[in-house]
């Protein structure tokens, strides 16, 4: 029975893989999925680059596409199961390992021939009778997949005792791929005890099993010893793996030999570490407990040992086929099995080989993988360049005596806005249509004109004022004044005091809410436009222009989460940015205020010393969304948000919000000054004037 997300369920929003499809289309879940694809890949590849300490790409496989490259990026599976996340993540966590730790030229030197120093050349020779050069040709695949096995125990070895926070995810793994029912049998049966290639790989790969029998093969014990998995930690190169593996292969060939069988195996021998870093699986080796993959134990894991995307659990017996395990009747065997075990049925035999199958599968990276489209895959991309992050915001909502309020609702930040996500026609707020952006864009050029007239006023920010006391009994001796000494005058000091203007950081925060269409967003758009433009013409204002709204697959509304666009920042854009980028951005959605500042709140409270920092918000009225997580509105949603800019003043960032209206601004503003309190405007935002005063009241220009 598979496992749900157990280890990772404490830190990850399980919303990531509801599935609720009952009311969605098929375009709006795919547009869903695609988002939390994104978040999918992130978190698992977050996990790859902790552990093995390096920057290694994740991604999903496209079709069309080798699913493994030249061990430079981890592949994952794009099923969104909670069933599946946590050996989803073991399983990257091995990859990027070998990604890390497996030198891969031993591969490249095993095609040119090279075989290790622990293969006796000669006697091979001799066996296959056959020059030394080609002996490589005849024992490659089954070194390599020797190779594989030693490799596997060494690094992931390494993982599970150097990143011991991890091992729930590596045992998650091993139960899924090779913890079943009928590989314990089978190991316990009388199944794969003749002395042949197909039983040694068996019962070397199951090593780490519990119920291996040592006995069940000539030799079996002496490749036990040599491997020695309770100090695998010894082997400390690939170099010196494929050594050992070298080593195995004598033991298992002078045992063929005597048995009269030659080193054939039934499999197709092309198992290798694989160049994306996805080999083998079975558990590590290390240790003595028998929950610890690293154990020479194993696992007692009850995982069904697959390797494809099903439920289906091949691992299991009926009960009136069950073999006996472990019975014996104490008749002898001549293999060394030490007893005479009951015999699988054809059924069960089916089954153990299709176990074993999907064993060889993992360990010579052949993991069947739910893939995507190149276009999904494409558009994913795109989300990840943005950027795109996740809060759960707003729990506890609307509290009362006989509620416990909301459990919250995952609201998403893109904090790299870039061309690819503007035309990719992912998000509703970014529109690519000609008749849009033609009048988008039109604001945009007004708001540089009308910001270039403002920021000429306040270039004042950008000059040093100096003050000049002479005569003082202390400072900077003033050359012109030493020849008063001699008539009883000591105050011949200077003393220079500079005055610059304090670095100033604002963001801006727009709502954009379907409500703010036309003229409101035209002059909204205008004026944020104009402070950027003014603040990039001096030396000490950064901006961050953001806007608050909702997420949903252009054209669909099913499903919608709340959404921070952040569209600019001077601190890592240039200026161009807004002329390229912002005609692509309109208003369309509804209203979730506080939960996006919530969801920023850190951001925005980041304040630094000598830095003052500002939050100008242009809003048109009050909070409302809605979805299957929260219903935002009313009193509540004004109290929530009053609430964070509590929080925001109280981290000591200054608030000033202007009140966008058409119909007079008596209309609304008493709840508007309820969430932003004194420091609520209400002016017209094209009038440059106007708003210069009131940035004045914040930034003591004199304008």
């Amino acid at each position: 029975m598979k496992k749900q997300m157990n280890y990772s369920s404490f830190w990850l929003d399980s919303s990531i893989f509801e599935d609720e499809s009952n009311e969605l289309t098929s375009v709006e879940k795919k547009s869903n999925d695609l988002m939390k694809l994104m978040a999918y890949k992130r978190s698992i590849g977050n996990f790859v680059n902790i552990v093995t300490g390096k920057s290694i790409p994740v991604t999903f496989d496209g079709r069309g596409e080798d699913s493994y490259t030249d061990g430079t990026e981890v592949v994952i599976s794009a099923k969104l199961d909670d069933k599946e996340f946590d050996p989803v993540v073991g399983l990257a966590l091995h990859e990027g390992s070998h990604i890390a730790l497996t030198d891969f030229t031993t591969l490249t030197e095993m095609k040119r021939g090279y075989l290790p120093t622990t293969i006796d050349k000669e006697w091979m020779s001799n066996r296959y009778q056959c020059e030394t050069d080609e002996l490589s040709r005849i024992v490659s695949n089954n070194l390599k997949s020797l190779l594989n096995y030693v490799e596997d125990r060494r690094i992931d070895n390494h993982v599970y005792t150097t990143a011991p926070g991890y091992r729930g995810y590596y045992e998650s793994m091993y139960d899924k791929y090779f913890h079943s029912k009928v590989i314990d049998r089978g190991l316990e049966s009388s199944e794969y005890r003749t002395e042949d290639w197909d039983s040694y790989m068996f019962r070397i790969i199951n090593l780490t099993n519990e119920n291996r029998d040592l006995d069940a093969l000539k030799g079996l014990r002496e490749i036990w010893n040599v491997l020695n998995l309770r100090n695998i930690s010894r082997l400390k190169s690939s170099w010196e793996a494929m050594d050992v593996a070298g080593e195995i292969l004598m033991i298992v060939e002078k045992q063929l030999e005597a048995a009269g069988t030659n080193t054939e195996s039934s499999s197709d021998g092309d198992g290798e570490p694989q160049e994306g870093g996805n080999q083998n699986g079975e558990s590590p080796t290390s240790g003595d407990t028998k929950t610890n993959p690293t154990s020479d134990n194993g696992m007692n894991g009850n995982g069904s040992g697959q390797t494809s995307e099903s439920d289906s659990n091949d691992g299991s017996d009926s009960d009136d086929e069950s073999p006996q395990s472990g019975s014996p009747s104490g008749q002898g065997n001549p293999n060394g099995a030490g007893g005479q075990y009951e015999p699988f049925s054809d059924r069960q035999k089916k089954m153990l080989d299709n176990a074993i199958q999907k064993q060889k599968d993992f360990q010579e990276g052949d993991i069947k993988k739910k893939k995507i489209s190149k276009a999904d895959k494409n558009k994913i991309d795109q989300l990840d360049k943005a950027d795109i992050k996740s809060e759960v915001v707003g729990k506890g909502f609307n509290k009362s005596n006989w509620s416990t309020g909301s459990n919250g609702v995952q609201t998403y930040i893109i904090n790299n806005l870039n061309k690819g996500l503007c035309e990719s026609n992912m998000i509703g707020m970014l529109s690519n249509t000609t008749w849009s952006m033609e009048r988008m864009t039109n604001n945009i050029k007004k708001g540089i004109q009308l910001g270039t007239l403002l920021g000429k006023k306040l270039k004042t920010r950008n000059e040093e004022r100096t003050n000049t006391t002479p005569r003082l009994k202390s400072g900077k001796l003033s050359g012109r004044m030493i020849h008063e000494i001699g008539f009883g005058n000591f105050d011949i000091f200077d003393q220079v005091l500079v005055n610059k203007a304090t670095p100033v950081l604002l963001h801006i925060s727009i709502d954009a809410s379907s409500s703010m269409n036309g003229k409101k967003w035209n002059t909204t758009q205008t004026a944020a436009v104009a402070i950027a433009k003014a603040a990039s013409m001096t030396q000490n204002i950064d901006v961050v222009i953001s806007y608050r709204g909702v997420y949903y697959s252009a054209g669909n509304w099913s499903n919608v989460q709340p959404l921070m666009l952040v569209a600019y920042d001077s601190r890592k854009d240039k200026f161009s940015k807004i002329p390229q980028l912002f005609p692509y951005i309109q208003s369309d959605g509804t209203t979730p205020e506080g939960l996006c500042y919530e969801a920023v709140l850190k951001e925005i409270t980041k304040t630094k010393n000598g830095v003052d920092t500002y939050l100008i918000n242009f809003s048109d009225g009050f909070p409302g969304f809605d979805n299957n997580q929260i219903s935002y509105s009313g009193t509540a949603a004004r109290e929530h948000t009053a609430e964070q800019i509590t929080k925001i003043k109280k981290a000591g960032v200054n608030v000033l919000s202007y009140y966008i209206a058409d119909y007079g601004y008596e209309y609304g503003s008493d709840g508007f000054k309820q969430m932003y309190g004194k420091d609520s405007e209400f002016i017209d935002t094209t009038n440059m004037t106007q708003l210069a005063k009131t940035l004045n009241k914040k930034f003591e220009v004199n304008i």
